[in-house]
């Protein structure tokens, strides 16, 4: 603003003296000695009519140049500005721009284009709409089967990036969203977790989900086998969540993401583990009736000459005793327990594979892995492989740091493998103890003991040692053999491209984020979250504080309604009525609800990872800025501001405030002076900024954020 005022001024002055200068010059060089000599005679004799004649000529050519910039310079220059929003922004808008006869006779002309291009672009949304209609209604139908699948989906590209989820996730980590607390007090504190554009490695183990995608498509990315894994993870209320991955494959058979597929198996474990208790109590049960019967029956073959009183008792103990059994397997019966009975998600994997996994994963060297490729065991290979680590990093802490070798054969349809070394044996205390704790590896612990995990897949362990000069120890352990299967009875889950259905062609994969530098990206590729804030006033530094925070996020340049954070504040402090005029938000209304200390946390969790957008942000900052002190919170997120941008792209207008920019970009307001509703039309006018900076040759965040500190409005400070 101040440098276009200097540049106007500049021409102002050029045209009032230098421009007669200029022409004076001209003219006296035009003329001979003679003629130069009788002007200036002249002059001489005429000295004081000239300079009165100067200064009226002088006043009267100011005037003609500041008509000529306020009737048409400056007129045009307001044009050019909306003529853009015209064209690129908003078809409804019309010039209303003062000027002279010639301006306002091409501000009728414009006028009079714009309705029939306005006429034009509805005709071409029109046959626009009615193409997507039908796509659009299988879109949505899909959608909504989507959401409501008893399953969780997810579906992330190759960064982990969230592309698509459905409501049963955002249940299992963010929560029954409370998203509406302008009525009541909310504090959820695993608000809106998973988000499009967020990462998944936020809400399950990155190691687990790598360690299953590596086993599947190899380091080259290349799809080794059809069969889908699983893996166990907790959601955000303490559920157990039974999680498969299934990669996605490009026309290449090339990795370019993943689905994760969510069941909760919170119940089926529970009920598992009753089983399992039920059970345990059958069998004492069973073992002391018959204990009974075969006492009984004992003694009278022992003494097969006792007296009639005597056989009787023990007939009655038999017959008690086979009674009681009875009643305990119809209480119990067999098929009621097969109806509750759930498996822990386990994958066919090839014991060979398992170890191989172990030998890169671990730095103890393990020798020998000489094992048939034609045995197969049913394991969650994640879990499993994890406690094979965990006895290899207790042997070598608490016996030495020996060299193992694996062993494998099978016995009995049971697979067989022993970890052998060379020196002291582990002793059954000790190993009771390693299979009876918690455990913890990689900084990632376990929902299950060591126990749980090899009850679960139905494998036992065991130490041995064999005496002499050399003393070999190990640790033994059986599992069921798993059987080879077909080619038919393998679960093909891989979703390759010419799969998927026509009309559910999002073309989801594409246009990830993959650089670091955030600065150098395409402002339509990069996220976004626009906030506003209500306050008790507009002084920061005098004490006022923040009343209501609103956020949107906006990803790939659409605004997701659904991702929203919305929290009235508790100020500890009364709201003057001039505020309470304005925002509506009464005394009674925010009592009760959480301090800004809690609520910060909260609300920086929900911005990570994007850029902050706001209207007049110097203000909305500051009044964050102003608690860091008292809650370590600090927002070093980059932000850019519709007022400052609104600058850029229109100098010539006179007013930028929010409600003066989304007339002139035809964006409505619902809920003005509410910070949600604030937030939404800013989001919307930040939308319709982004082909306009554009047209100025500002593509990226490094040049919006330098622009904007050119503006005349950056000079604001609060």
């Amino acid at each position: 603003m101040k440098k276009r005022m200097k540049i106007q001024w500049t021409v102002k002055i050029a045209l009032l003296f230098l421009l007669p200068c200029l022409l004076f010059a001209v003219l006296w060089n035009a003329l001979s000695p003679a003629e130069r000599s009788f002007l200036l005679t002249i002059l001489e004799k005429n000295s004081g009519y000239l300079l009165i004649a100067a200064i009226l000529f002088i006043g009267l050519a100011g005037i003609a140049v500041e008509a000529f910039f306020r009737n048409l310079v400056l007129p045009l220059q307001r044009l050019s500005e909306e003529l853009a929003l015209i064209g690129i922004v908003n078809p409804k808008h019309r010039l209303q721009i003062e000027g002279g006869d010639i301006v306002q006779r091409i501000v009728k002309s414009v006028n009079a284009i714009a309705i029939r291009f306005e006429a034009m672009v509805k005709y071409d949304e029109g046959r626009i709409r009615n193409i997507k209609s039908k796509v659009e209604k299988e879109r949505n139908f899909l959608a909504a089967v989507l959401s409501e699948l008893p399953e969780g989906v997810l579906i992330c590209n190759s960064d982990g990036r969230i592309l698509l989820y459905n409501q049963k996730v955002k249940i299992f980590f963010n929560g029954i969203e409370k998203r509406n607390s302008m009525s009541g007090s909310s504090d959820n504190s695993n608000e809106s977790i998973v988000g499009l554009g967020r990462s998944v490695y936020s809400i399950v183990d990155k190691n687990q989900i790598h360690h299953l995608l590596e086993a599947m498509t190899g380091k080259t990315g290349q799809r080794k086998k059809n069969d889908a894994s699983h893996f166990v993870t907790m959601s955000n209320a303490g559920s157990m969540l039974r999680v498969e991955v299934v990669p996605v494959l490009d026309h290449g058979n090339t990795f370019i993401g993943f689905v994760l597929i969510f069941k909760d198996i919170t119940h089926q474990l529970h009920t598992a583990d009753g089983v399992y208790e039920t059970m345990q109590n059958m069998a004492k049960k069973i073992r002391a009736s018959s204990a009974g019967i075969r006492s009984a029956i004992e003694a009278i073959q022992e003494y097969p000459d006792m007296d009639r009183g005597q056989l009787d008792r023990f007939r009655t103990i038999i017959y008690n005793e086979a009674v009681s059994l009875a009643e305990l397997l119809e209480t119990n019966s067999m098929d009621s327990i097969a109806d509750r009975k759930s498996e822990w998600p386990l994958i066919r994997l090839k014991l060979k594979e398992l170890f191989e996994t172990i030998h890169v994963k671990t730095k103890i060297p393990i020798k020998h892995l000489d094992i048939p490729d034609d045995l197969y065991i049913w394991a969650d290979s994640y879990i499993f492989s994890h406690v094979i680590i965990y006895f290899l990093q207790k042997i070598h802490q608490e016996i030495g740091p020996p060299d193992f070798t694996i062993r494998s054969g099978i016995s009995d349809k049971l697979i067989v493998f022993d970890l052998l070394w060379s020196g002291q044996p582990a002793k059954i205390d000790m190993l009771r103890k390693w299979q009876d704790g918690n455990m913890e590896l990689l900084g990632e612990k376990l929902p299950l003991t060591i126990d749980e995990v090899m009850g679960r897949h139905d494998a036992e362990v065991c130490a041995y040692s064999t005496p002499g000069p050399e003393m070999e120890s190990s640790l033994r352990f059986f599992m069921p053999m798993c059987e080879d299967l077909s080619e038919e009875q393998i679960r093909r889950m891989t979703i390759l491209s010419q799969s998927r259905p026509e009309y559910f062609d999002f073309d989801l994969f594409t246009g990830a984020d993959r650089s670091p530098d955030q600065d150098k990206l395409p402002l339509s590729k990069l996220r976004y979250t626009v906030f506003d804030t209500e306050t008790t006033g507009l002084d920061p530094d005098g004490g006022d504080e923040i009343i209501s925070i609103g956020a949107v996020r906006i990803v790939s340049g659409r605004l997701l309604k659904e991702e929203c954070f919305e929290q009235l504040v508790d100020p500890k402090r009364t709201i003057p009525r001039a505020s309470i005029l304005i925002h509506g938000i009464q005394q009674e209304t925010i009592s009760g609800q959480p301090a800004i200390a809690n609520v910060l946390p909260r609300f920086q969790r929900f911005v990570s990872d994007t850029i902050l957008v706001a209207h007049n942000a110097a203000f909305d900052m500051r009044m964050m800025q102003n608690k860091e002190k008292d809650t370590g919170i600090k927002f070093t997120n980059p932000v850019l501001d519709t007022l400052l941008l609104s600058a850029i792209l229109h100098p010539n207008q006179k007013d930028h405030t929010l409600e003066a920019i989304a007339e002139r970009f035809g964006i409505s307001i619902e809920g003005r002076h509410t910070a949600m509703g604030d937030c939404i039309a800013t989001g919307k006018i930040f939308i319709r900024m982004l082909p306009l900076l554009a047209e100025k040759g500002i593509l990226t965040l490094e040049d919006a954020l330098h622009a904007s500190k050119k503006s005349y409005y950056a000079r604001i400070k609060y």
